[in-house]
């Protein structure tokens, strides 16, 4: 919720910024009425500046309602049984939503490599999946430790008639006693500021929303990738 607040009020201070040069320029353009030193020229620059202003306006509103749309289909729970299908543009574009400023506070790029059609239809909950794959990315980007200007992959194919949501870090890789309980018991890879919740509740979720596998190969040193496998109907 704190990384969404944070999307939100990028876009409401730069309205009220807006707000507040439409505002000076409003001021500027009834003083200007009636100077006979205003030129038709001096009043086409303030309509444009004026017209500009709008255009950022209207961007950040548009902004801030693919937010709420995307926070609104975050809004179930996690024993929602509610079945439907979805586009891999669709699932690409509510993760970048809700995952940008987490990755822009972290300096961190999200690289995206779509191997398959991003027209490709999934069968299942894309709120389900969608949290999944953003518990994944927030976990490497904390393993990442505050180091800037990083990379994380994500790589979407398609196999034996699954689909592969590859989620791959270079952040130096899992150690054993972690990776041999990922995903038997509720283990963190956070320290005292991880419940280990995250990843053993991403595993059930696979399991029992999309018949699939979640599965991770790690390398100490180098770093970690998770492996989503749904099958395609």
């Amino acid at each position: 919720m704190v990384g969404i607040a944070h999307n939100l009020k990028t876009p409401i201070m730069s309205i009220a910024g807006a707000v507040e040069a439409l505002s000076d320029l409003s001021t500027e353009y009834r003083q200007s009425i009636g100077d006979p030193e205003v030129t038709v020229e001096d009043h086409y620059e303030i309509s444009n500046d004026m017209n500009s202003w709008l255009d950022k306006i209207r961007s950040h509103l548009a902004y801030m309602s693919d937010i709420i749309t995307a926070v609104k289909g975050q809004a179930v729970t996690f024993s929602d049984t509610t079945v439907d299908t979805f586009t891999i543009e669709q699932l690409i574009k509510t993760v970048d939503i809700l995952m940008k400023h987490e990755l822009k506070n972290a300096l961190i790029e999200l690289v995206v490599d779509l191997q398959i059609p991003n027209s490709t239809t999934i069968h299942g909950n894309v709120n389900s999946l969608v949290q999944v794959i953003n518990n994944i990315i927030s976990n490497s980007i904390q393993a990442y430790n505050g180091k800037p200007e990083q990379k994380i992959f994500i790589t979407i194919l398609e196999k034996n008639s699954k689909l592969t949501i590859k989620i791959e870090d270079q952040a130096g890789g899992l150690p054993k006693e972690v990776k041999e309980k990922l995903f038997k018991e509720m283990v963190t890879t956070k320290g005292k500021n991880g419940t280990g919740l995250g990843l053993f509740m991403s595993y059930s979720n696979i399991r029992a929303h999309f018949n699939g596998n979640l599965k991770f190969e790690t390398k100490e040193g180098i770093g970690t990738t998770f492996f989503i496998e749904i099958p395609l109907k």
